[in-house]
């Protein structure tokens, strides 16, 4: 061989290893821009999914804070209908006095004694049984306001939950 084709091949040899060199660096470059992609990948996925946790969190919260406010509205309605009864008890008592009180004063001037103590007992309890329903019905009034407050209370904690 002449020493031209010894260089020739020479620089052939050069330009092959290298080309194979800058071949396997574009693949070692590639390999690790795949990598550095994966790893933001796996950095967005792991904050999609707390995202994702976060808002079932949050779901479930409201759920809650819903059922207990529907929860709420069902005693409330009870409430009110047991207030109702008690009012339209009331009023069927107070008209049934009415008519017991208004000729009152001319049986009680013309009543014996027995009769007076009769009365006087009667009085006695009709007046207790009043105190009773009227005491009954503070107490239902008291606890209306009670869940009344609860129910506000709830529908504030709902409003600043939901987010702006």
């Amino acid at each position: 061989m002449t020493g031209r084709s010894k260089t020739i091949l020479a620089a052939l040899a050069l330009a092959a290893a290298f080309a194979a060199g800058w071949t396997a660096q574009g693949w070692r470059m590639g390999l690790k821009l795949e990598q550095q992609a994966h790893q933001q990948t796996g950095a967005e996925l792991a904050g999609a999914n707390q995202a994702v946790a976060d808002m079932a969190g949050f779901q479930k919260g409201f759920n809650d804070a819903l059922a207990t406010f529907q929860q709420a509205q069902q005693g409330n309605a009870q409430a009110q209908q047991d207030l109702g009864r008690l009012l339209l008890d009331l009023r069927s008592t107070t008209a049934g006095l009415r008519g017991d009180f208004a000729g009152l004063p001319g049986r009680i001037s013309a009543a014996a004694q027995p009769a007076l103590a009769e009365y006087a007992s009667t009085c006695t309890a009709v007046f207790e049984a009043m105190a009773a329903g009227g005491q009954r019905m503070a107490e239902a009034g008291g606890e209306l306001a009670r869940q009344a407050d609860g129910h506000a209370a709830d529908a504030r904690l709902m409003l600043e939950a939901w987010p702006r």
